[in-house]
């Protein structure tokens, strides 16, 4: 679907619409093109006359209701026009209960993301004199309001589980308990060792073409896919790293995969949300794209993918070979054994893989192993099943959310003693003082770069590229660093290490190389090197594949960036780091990354 808007009195099928997204070179397509995965466009482009609502850049994705409702709002320009056309075209066949969803579906829920950054609290600490404290700030939170606003409706919930649980049958519970019990703790310790095994460094070199892989994710299970490619994407947006992302080890890496997904796809193969079969159900294989950690288990066997997979023939012939292997292995697949395939030595792993093999011998001998009374097994778990649900809802109930916020608070402020942001008293020090001012880049790298004389050592072409780093944006595929710039990348990766190992030794869940790698984006430093020099746009946007459009945001941050970090060096008494961020930002503002109009 494409969603143009028109100024008043411009012909909607003039061809001279160029620059839709992204700044686009060339005429305008059809709307068929700008479905296609050949076509990449950001959400929509705010500077062309036509609004492109397209595909994402992860995939083909079809507009969500809020994009349908607001992209009226964009049409015709502000003072100049009474009026504007906005035009939605549709020449691919939808099913009528997804265009229904999008047209009348209800918006996304607003739900509160706050979390503490290492800002928020050096500002209270400055600037609240007294008057609010963090603690304060937090109970005060729309996200505090909405956690105990949910408290009744978590109530009811358990009232139902607990009514659904006392009629379940009961009969024989203590051999069944005891058998339950067995398949928990074989599940939690293959969950141990799953962790283990699907670190990237140890799993990818696995993950070729036609591996077969189970995926378990948002209480689905996917059951056996096939792997199709494997590709490293690095987050965009992630500001200060909340310890979530932090924590997410290999969360980067995309596998897509071959599913068995449900029937309901349109004619050109999109699927705004993938779902297995129901049971019985034939249901048809898609690609999909699915984050590393939610890959449960990697078989030994692999299996020939055809080279076309766009034929519906040669995905189904995917399936019947998946279906054809579970015929084989009645007992299950076989796994990748992580000593003998996978030749991972550790101790700790050793011992996981010995604990699972003496819990099986335990299951496999155990009387209701082989028992024919699968309605009492199946009874049994689900009431086990609802059981631990309620005292998970109850939990949740009784632990205040306000308490783990107090102790993220504590060990954020122990951060920042040790790093020298704060004494032990809880005063802000000077490179406090100067971190409140950056709210655009990683606080504590940059902080760390002004004290440490990084940027004391470069020039101002060389400051700008470097802050670059600090900016998310697109990834590249194209990145070679100048000479020049080599030695102040290596400073900046080996601050971001530091910095991570702290975090860690203070109780957050930090993993260091991702730090690192989310931290640190080296993908525009030579474009912004050579544009601070002086060349011209032509020149610059050779030494990259980041689309032109891409690269004017991230110019216009960074110069938002550079004056934040001008305001910190004034603010710490730096007048030489002052005047040299402020020739950075200068060195920038010129030509078309600047330009008011397109028009002009």
């Amino acid at each position: 679907m494409v969603v143009m808007n028109f100024s008043r009195g411009k012909n909607p099928l003039d061809a001279t619409l160029w620059r839709c997204a992204d700044f686009y070179r060339g005429p305008v397509k059809s709307p068929s093109y700008y479905m296609s995965s050949n076509y990449k466009s950001s959400n929509y482009n705010r500077v062309g006359k036509a609004k492109t609502f397209s595909t994402r850049r992860c995939g083909l994705a079809l507009i969500s209701t809020e994009d349908n409702s607001s992209s009226p709002n964009f049409q015709g320009r502000r003072g100049k026009d009474e009026k504007g056309i906005c035009i939605i075209m549709i020449d691919e066949k939808m099913e009528m209960n997804v265009l229904k969803d999008m047209v009348l579906g209800k918006p996304a829920p607003l739900v509160s993301t706050f979390r503490l950054s290492y800002y928020s609290i050096l500002n209270l600490m400055t600037r609240a004199e007294g008057q609010f404290t963090a603690e304060h700030v937090i109970r005060n939170s729309f996200h505090q309001f909405q956690y105990e606003k949910a408290l009744p409706d978590i109530g009811k919930k358990v009232s139902k589980l607990e009514e659904e649980a006392a009629v379940l049958d009961a009969s024989g519970e203590a051999e069944v308990t005891e058998y339950h019990k067995l398949h928990l703790e074989i599940a939690q310790v293959e969950k141990k060792m799953v962790a283990e095994i699907m670190r990237p460094e140890r799993v990818l070199y696995f993950l070729q073409s036609g591996r077969l892989v189970k995926i378990r994710g948002s209480g689905k299970d996917w059951g056996w896919g096939v792997v199709v490619h494997v590709v490293n994407k690095t987050p965009a947006a992630l500001g200060s790293m909340p310890a979530a992302l932090a924590s997410s080890c290999g969360s980067s890496y995309i596998v897509d995969t071959l599913l068995h997904c449900s029937f309901g796809s349109s004619d050109n193969g999109s699927r705004p949300k993938p779902c297995p079969p129901c049971p019985g159900e034939k249901g048809e294989m898609h690609v999909v794209p699915v984050q590393l950690p939610l890959i449960s288990a990697v078989s030994k066997l692999r299996i020939a993918v055809p080279s076309d997979l766009r034929p519906t023939e040669a995905r189904q012939s995917v399936l019947l070979a998946v279906q054809e292997l579970e015929k084989r292995f009645p007992q299950g697949i076989p796994k990748l054994n992580p000593m003998k395939d996978m030749g991972i030595e550790e101790p700790g792993v050793v011992e996981l893989v010995n604990q699972i093999e003496e819990l099986e011998q335990k299951l496999f001998s155990h009387p209701l192993h082989k028992s024919q009374d699968e309605h009492q097994i199946r009874s049994f778990r689900r009431k086990s099943e609802l059981n631990h649900e309620i005292q998970q809802l109850k939990s949740k109930m009784r632990d205040s959310q306000l308490q783990k916020f107090r102790i993220e608070l504590r060990n954020r402020s122990r951060v920042l003693k040790k790093l020298g942001h704060i004494d032990a008293d809880g005063v802000v020090q000077l490179k406090g003082r100067a971190a409140c001012f950056i709210d655009t880049g990683d606080e504590l790298l940059v902080t760390e770069l002004m004290f440490n004389g990084t940027f004391n050592d470069l020039d101002h072409h060389q400051v700008a590229a470097l802050a670059s780093c600090f900016i998310p944006g697109d990834k590249s595929g194209k990145i070679d660093v100048t000479a020049v710039l080599v030695k102040p990348l290596q400073q900046l990766q080996d601050s971001a290490r530091r910095i991570a190992e702290i975090q860690r030794e203070c109780g957050l869940e930090v993993h260091v190389e991702e730090y690192v790698e989310a931290a640190v984006r080296p993908c525009l430093m030579n474009v912004i090197h050579l544009w601070s020099e002086g060349k011209s746009f032509k020149v610059v946007i050779e030494e990259t594949d980041i689309l032109e459009g891409s690269i004017i945001r991230l110019v216009r941050r960074l110069d938002e960036f550079l004056n934040q970090l001008k305001a910190a060096a004034h603010a710490v008494g730096e007048a030489d780091l002052e005047n040299k961020f402020a020739a950075a930002s200068g060195s920038l503002r010129r030509g078309i990354m600047f330009a008011n109009s397109l028009y002009l």
